[in-house]
């Protein structure tokens, strides 16, 4: 009797360190990319602790709220450290350029942060680039990196994609963006 006292009581005491529960930052509401983090965007959950996973304990909300989010954060989402950071999260020598496009100028499957894309110019009805760029002369297909997809607008027909991409592109881009002349290839994975 006594052994089987004792086993039930190893067993309860093993339950209770596997379902162990840790309280950490959760998010409340969607946050886009680049924006200020505030208390309200953040909520706190309990979660059963996991070596596998690595979010905020939610002792460090004060440490986050101001930090700017580095990746979209979606609510319901645990936040961890590597989708907030202390700046607007482009590099060095990098810019984010937003590009207005229409259906037709991106890929059908769409688009999510973090896919690399290659900018490619197009005629354009005109049939000349209008880019600011010697006449007859194309510029250049530019890769980028997709920092957020904005939502159509039902309205206009756009879908606002803000790409990254190094400095040196970021004028000739934007110019690009303006005419509405471009279209967007989406660049195999670790290309």
């Amino acid at each position: 009797m006594l052994v089987v006292l004792l086993g039930g009581l190893v067993a309860f005491a093993a339950g209770q360190m596997l379902t162990a529960h840790i309280e950490v930052l959760a998010v409340a509401q969607d946050v886009a990319v680049g924006s200020t983090i505030t208390a309200d965007d953040l909520t706190v959950a309990s979660v059963p602790s996991d070596p596998h996973l690595s979010p905020i304990p939610a002792t460090e909300q004060s440490r986050v709220v101001g930090m700017v989010a580095q990746v979209p954060l979606v609510r319901g989402g645990l936040l961890t450290q590597a989708q907030v950071g202390a700046d607007n999260g482009l590099a060095a020598g990098e810019l984010l350029v937003a590009l207005p496009l229409k259906e037709g100028q991106f890929p059908a499957r769409g688009l999510t942060a973090g896919q690399r894309v290659l900018i490619v110019p197009t005629p354009g009805s005109t049939g000349s680039g209008g880019t600011g760029v010697a006449e007859g002369a194309t510029p250049p297909s530019t890769e980028a990196t997709v920092a957020e997809v904005g939502p159509a607008n039902p309205t206009t027909q756009l879908t606002v994609v803000d790409v990254r991409l190094p400095h040196d592109d970021g004028p000739t881009v934007a110019q690009l963006a303006s005419t509405g002349n471009l279209a967007l290839i989406l660049l195999p994975a670790g290309s």
